[in-house]
């Protein structure tokens, strides 16, 4: 017997290679749509520009999640919730980042904020580069190494942060990003997990009694923290 025979490939049956195929186009046709969607993004986004028009065109329904990349998108409420809260806490010559968390970013822009021309996206997924220039590529392992790095620092008035990991490092990092853009006496609203509270206190940010949802639900407590006062988020009693 030749090393051929006694080492052949095994072959594929007949109906498992037709199922491979019908899976393979069906990838093909999933990215192609998006690349139709993302193109229609694109459109809508240079035609608001050009006429100064809001962006409400651009929503969520556009970006699937990408579990390999820990995306999980906040549920309408919360969306809502917390691009309120950016305008309750904002006006026209504000500038607001949103780190991390599209969700809220999209949402904010659908709102017509008075800062629409002052929001960045600080984002790993380039899907959302549809916003153009106000879309920053955002490495958190690499915190301070970001377009616009020096024309932002120490000058945003309010952050939107949801670290992509449920980790120390992640949340430490990011939080360097903060600090890194933060200005004196601004605000900072940080959606991450309950016991994520000992990391998020060392920069001043305390719990609320806000929950927030996410559209398929994770099992793991999220909370909401800040760094001032809000009737909208109250701060958690009895804080450890």
């Amino acid at each position: 017997m030749s090393p051929t025979d006694s080492e052949s490939e095994p072959e594929l049956s007949s109906e498992t290679l037709k199922i491979l195929q019908q899976v393979m186009q069906a990838q093909q046709e999933q990215q192609e749509r998006f690349e139709q969607l993302r193109q229609q993004a694109q459109d809508r986004f240079d035609e608001a520009q050009k006429s100064n028009k809001d962006l409400s065109l651009i929503t969520m329904d556009l970006f699937r999640e990408d579990w390999q990349l820990s995306q999980f998108w906040y549920d309408e409420n919360t969306s809502e919730q917390l691009a309120r809260e950016v305008l309750e806490n904002s006006d026209k010559d504000s500038l607001v980042c949103c780190i991390s968390s599209p969700t809220a970013y999209v949402k904010l822009m659908s709102m017509k904020p008075l800062t629409q021309r002052n929001n960045f996206l600080f984002e790993y997924d380039t899907r959302f580069d549809v916003y153009g220039r106000q879309f920053i590529h955002y490495d958190y392992s690499h915190p301070l190494e970001f377009r616009l790095a020096e024309e932002l620092k120490s000058s945003v008035d309010f952050i939107v942060v949801d670290p992509p990991f449920l980790s120390e490092e992640c949340l430490t990092k990011t939080m360097e990003t903060v600090r890194f853009l933060l200005k004196e006496g601004g605000k900072v609203l940080l959606s991450t997990g309950a016991v994520m509270a000992p990391i998020a206190k060392k920069d001043g940010l305390l719990m609320t009694t806000f929950y927030p949802g996410h559209q398929n639900g994770l099992s793991n407590d999220f909370r909401c923290y800040l760094n001032y006062a809000s009737e909208r988020f109250p701060f958690k009693k009895d804080q450890k």
